[in-house]
């Protein structure tokens, strides 16, 4: 069998990027607070950010700069995530990241959590900071159909996969009209690892 210079030029590209990925984790509601943590993070293609919920019923739905308290129509959605108290097992929804050359803005759907500041941002700019996007959120008030439907996820990527250790993900077909999507849905409790791919679903 022969290959291209091209091809195999791809090949260990992407095997590259996938050595040198870092994952990020950032916790969701830690200590009961209404808080992302860390805040933002600077994030490379390949790179995976795994969001752990930590209490309460908290989103990582994915907004626009302008608009952080209002879902964005193409963006992923981690769903509502319930953490009984006294718990010791904490779920984990992951996205990764295939266009690191725009921000991606996220915010937690439980009302009024966006607005008194639980939100969160790969990639902000000198011009897009992670403090104006805050302060946008301050100033908005979510509408009612901003609320994501319970454990549901979008993908921006055709090949976008889900997972869980425990419980089920099924990918599903990309809604009409939204490009280079995927969605899945999880159910089950705990939900570990939920995974997604995820591009250019900036501004």
């Amino acid at each position: 069998m022969r290959f291209s210079t091209g091809a195999a030029l791809a090949f260990l590209a992407s095997a590259l990027t996938t050595v040198l990925a870092e994952t990020f984790v950032v916790t969701v509601g830690k200590d009961a607070s209404l808080l992302f943590e860390p805040t933002s993070v600077q994030a490379k293609v390949g790179d995976v950010i795994a969001f752990q919920f930590m209490s309460k019923n908290h989103t990582v739905t994915q907004s626009t700069f302008d608009n952080p308290c209002a879902a964005k129509a193409d963006g992923v959605d981690s769903g509502y995530q319930f953490i009984p108290a006294g718990t010791n097992v904490f779920p984990q929804w992951s996205i990764t990241v295939n266009n690191d050359t725009a921000p991606l803005w996220f915010y937690c759907a439980q009302q009024p959590h966006c607005a008194r500041g639980m939100v969160f941002a790969v990639n902000p700019t000198a011009e897009k900071t992670f403090d104006k996007f805050k302060a946008n959120a301050a100033a908005s008030a979510p509408p009612a159909s901003s609320a994501p439907a319970a454990a549901t996820s979008s993908a921006a990527a055709a090949a976008g996969t889900s997972q869980a250790d425990t419980g089920t993900a099924n990918a599903l077909s990309a809604p009409a009209g939204s490009g280079a999507l995927s969605s899945a849905a999880i159910s089950g409790w705990p939900v570990v690892l939920a995974s997604v791919v995820i591009g250019a679903l900036a501004l």
